[in-house]
């Protein structure tokens, strides 16, 4: 009897399940499985997704009219178009692979810097940027990622189910659509036409996405080549360096190439915390407060600080050798010391001149290790007194975000600072863990000149960091640094010098020199080789004495900026905001 109620009970609501179930797929289901199998969606789909950076871009860079007119209305006309080329939709979709990697790639770039089309800069940080690196940021930029997954894995998969499936575009609606797009495009081209003819500034490669993408694409691979090919061109390259001081003085000069670090958060620069605690006492140091960097790019940056290259002859630099070449010639033993991994850039091309090259993190993946490591190195290097004279060139780990990664537990003195995700929201973990590293950095020096200190002979240490990185500092909120257009904290990095005593003592008159040009405003890329070149007794016709700060005839250049295009820009052109130039002017006066 139960048995027979229960069986009853249960086909009957095996029926209402089963209707429910049916007029589920009336409503919903099979409304939703037409609507992917009519191509006419995938194919206008496609083309509206791929216009999100075409519209974005109109706002952030400000275009007039007629440049926003025809960088919208031009592309969206062509996608059309190329979307009816075929009429199996699901190949075209795929063959648009690379405009949806353009595309993907503009959404994150805005995302992160607010503006700017994919640079040539940015290209080549693709390939120049430690792994380690790269995966700490990707975490910061899931929201832009996620934007991206959602407007084109959906079309990449619908389109690869189409074609397995063999579904076609009808021939009426292809008409239509080459109809549409050879109307959208007709009024992008004259829309092109008027903005030439009404406005002196535009360049339709330039201001029209992704046209703009691909040409920097282009220029990010003929600058790569050169790079890759360095030991070719610049093979014949010869500084005819000499030196001048007595050949039985022994001599050891280091030259250290900082990460990331702002001159601002310095505590030598008037920074209200103790950031330097050990530079601050010791003997000897003289720190540049008005120290301007010509790029925001390491890429870029490091090697000008490495040779006699700056803004204004970058071009050529792939032509050009390092310092380490222009002291071997002048018969001094060269080291090359490097706490990142090796890039394939010019600033590994550079350390591969050296008679010594050593890489402290080899392998991706591994626990990074502290700059601090390098300190033995350096101790067994200078401790061999078979060489008299010496230069020890290092790459420093520094400041680079993730900041809590760059020092050891023992150096949290700002607390709290286990910040790993950045937001505006802690942005003060963000500055207590980056203001560690910069005391770290401040022990890393101290110990460097300790241990050149302790060996009692002529020597010096000059320190400069690449670039400076936003952090949060406005109501912009930038984070990090190579944005295509830069920021006051961006390029106000920190440079020293330290002189040993018995430099002091031999030449007083440089260490008067650099005294006083320490109040003046400086570009380290322009600075750092005829410095070290004049402290060492090196002469050389790349030498210039009125860029060099030991010089009493020292003479700060005009302050410049090198953007995307290799272009030495005035700081006035290169895109600082209103706000950047208010911060940045007392150390142009």
């Amino acid at each position: 009897m139960l048995f027979t109620i229960a069986h009853v009970l249960n086909s009957n609501g095996y029926i209402v399940l089963n209707t429910k179930f049916n007029k589920l797929k009336g409503y919903f289901v099979r409304p939703v499985c037409r609507f992917f199998r009519d191509m006419r969606w995938l194919a206008l789909w496609l083309p509206v997704a791929l216009m999100v950076p075409n519209v974005a871009l109109s706002i952030t860079e400000n275009l007039d009219f007629l440049a926003a007119t025809a960088n919208i209305l031009l592309p969206f006309g062509v996608y059309l178009i190329l979307m009816s080329a075929w009429k199996r939709t699901g190949g075209m979709v795929l063959l648009m692979l690379p405009f949806m990697i353009f595309a993907g790639f503009q959404i994150v770039l805005l995302y992160l810097y607010g503006s700017s089309v994919i640079a040539v800069d940015m290209f080549l940080n693709v390939v120049t940027t430690n792994v380690s690196e790269a995966t700490e940021l990707l975490a910061n930029l899931l929201l832009a990622m996620a934007v991206v997954i959602l407007l084109y894995v959906p079309a990449i998969v619908w389109g690869i189910v189409s074609l397995c499936r063999k579904q076609t575009l009808a021939c009426a609606f292809r008409r239509k659509m080459v109809r549409w797009g050879a109307v959208f495009a007709g009024a992008g081209t004259v829309a092109v036409m008027a903005a030439y003819a009404s406005q002196s500034g535009y360049n339709f490669v330039y201001d029209t996405f992704p046209v703009n993408a691909a040409s920097n694409l282009i220029e990010a691979c003929h600058r790569y080549s050169e790079t890759s090919n360095h030991a070719a061109l610049a093979q014949d390259f010869r500084y005819s360096s000499e030196a001048t001081h007595p050949a039985d003085e022994p001599e050891i000069y280091m030259m250290v190439i900082g990460e990331t670090s702002r001159g601002a958060n310095w505590q030598l620069a008037g920074y209200k915390r103790p950031t330097n605690p050990r530079l601050s006492s010791q003997e000897g140091v003289v720190f540049f407060p008005r120290s301007i960097s010509e790029s925001n790019t390491t890429h870029k940056s490091v090697p000008m600080l490495m040779s006699f290259a700056s803004a204004e002859n970058f071009d050529s630099i792939a032509y050009y050798k390092s310092i380490l070449t222009a002291f071997r010639e002048a018969g001094f033993r060269t080291s090359f010391i490097s706490n990142q991994q090796r890039n394939r850039s010019f600033t590994e091309h550079f350390g591969n001149e050296a008679d010594s090259v050593i890489y402290l993190s080899g392998t991706p993946g591994e626990a990074h290790p502290y700059d601090a490591e390098m300190i033995p190195l350096v101790r067994k290097i200078v401790a061999d007194t078979t060489a008299l004279k010496q230069l020890i060139v290092l790459h420093s780990y520094g400041s680079h975000f993730l900041y809590r990664d760059r020092y050891p537990a023992e150096f949290s003195f700002f607390t709290p600072d286990n910040a790993v995700d950045a937001s505006p929201g802690r942005r003060a973990e963000l500055i207590n863990s980056y203001d560690n590293s910069i005391r770290y950095t401040d022990a890393f020096l101290s110990e460097l000149i300790d241990v050149l200190r302790q060996r009692k002979v002529r020597g010096a240490i000059l320190y400069a960091a690449d670039h400076g990185e936003d952090i949060f500092d406005d109501t912009r909120h930038r984070f990090l640094h190579a944005s295509p257009k830069p920021t006051y904290w961006q390029i106000h990095q920190a440079t020293l010098i330290w002189l040993s005593p018995e430099l002091i003592a031999g030449n007083p008159e440089m260490a008067a020199a650099l005294e006083r040009n320490a109040r003046k405003r400086i570009s380290p890329q322009k600075s750092l080789f005829p410095t070290a070149m004049q402290l060492a007794g090196i002469s050389s016709p790349f030498v210039i004495d009125s860029l060099s700060l030991v010089s009493p005839r020292y003479s700060p250049a005009p302050p410049v900026y090198l953007d995307d295009l290799n272009r030495p820009l005035p700081l006035s052109s290169c895109g600082l905001t209103p706000a950047d130039t208010l911060r940045i002017s007392p150390l142009l006066r």
